[in-house]
């Protein structure tokens, strides 16, 4: 007669590895470093609870409100109506950087930089001009941008109406 010796599954032994990384793996097989787990009566292991995750502390420091430039003149798609071509574009700003500058762009090209926001302009050519203001710190970095806008200026002709 043959006789079998079956083991139960749960008698079976767990083991748990830490690897390098940090993670870690539960095997049926011993392996170097690995450590025996107890199961309990109902062949579950009890895990420990889990640690809670400390967050990093924010600092309480309130942070400054960031600049916001609205351009208030000429209107978006304007006529500037000027022989001479002279002209105002001014902006509101809010949270303004007060050692900061305001630089103007026309044309993609910078025409004016001050340390106000309202540009006044002189000898401006007729036709459509794109523009836009940004406020920069006392290194250069940009610090708010107006989106793109577009105003018309206007010159009489002595061509028409002679």
């Amino acid at each position: 007669m043959l006789s079998l010796c079956v083991t139960p599954g749960y008698a079976q032994e767990i083991y748990k590895v830490v690897n390098q990384d940090g993670s870690v793996t539960y095997t049926d097989k011993p392996v170097v470093n690995a450590e025996p787990v107890e199961l309990g009566p109902d062949n579950r292991m009890s895990l420990p609870a889990p640690q809670p995750v400390q967050t990093a502390t924010t600092s309480t420091k309130a942070s400054k409100p960031k600049p916001v430039i609205e351009v208030v003149q000429p209107k978006p798609e304007a006529t500037v109506r000027n022989n001479a071509g002279n002209m105002t574009i001014a902006a509101n700003v809010s949270n303004a950087d007060k050692q900061g500058k305001f630089k103007l762009y026309i044309n993609d090209t910078l025409v004016k930089e001050q340390s106000s926001a309202v540009f006044q302009l002189q000898g401006i050519n007729r036709g459509a001009h794109t523009f836009y203001i940004t406020h920069t710190d006392n290194t250069g970095k940009t610090l708010a941008s107006t989106s793109p806008q577009t105003f018309y200026l206007h010159q009489a002709s002595r061509l028409i109406n002679n």
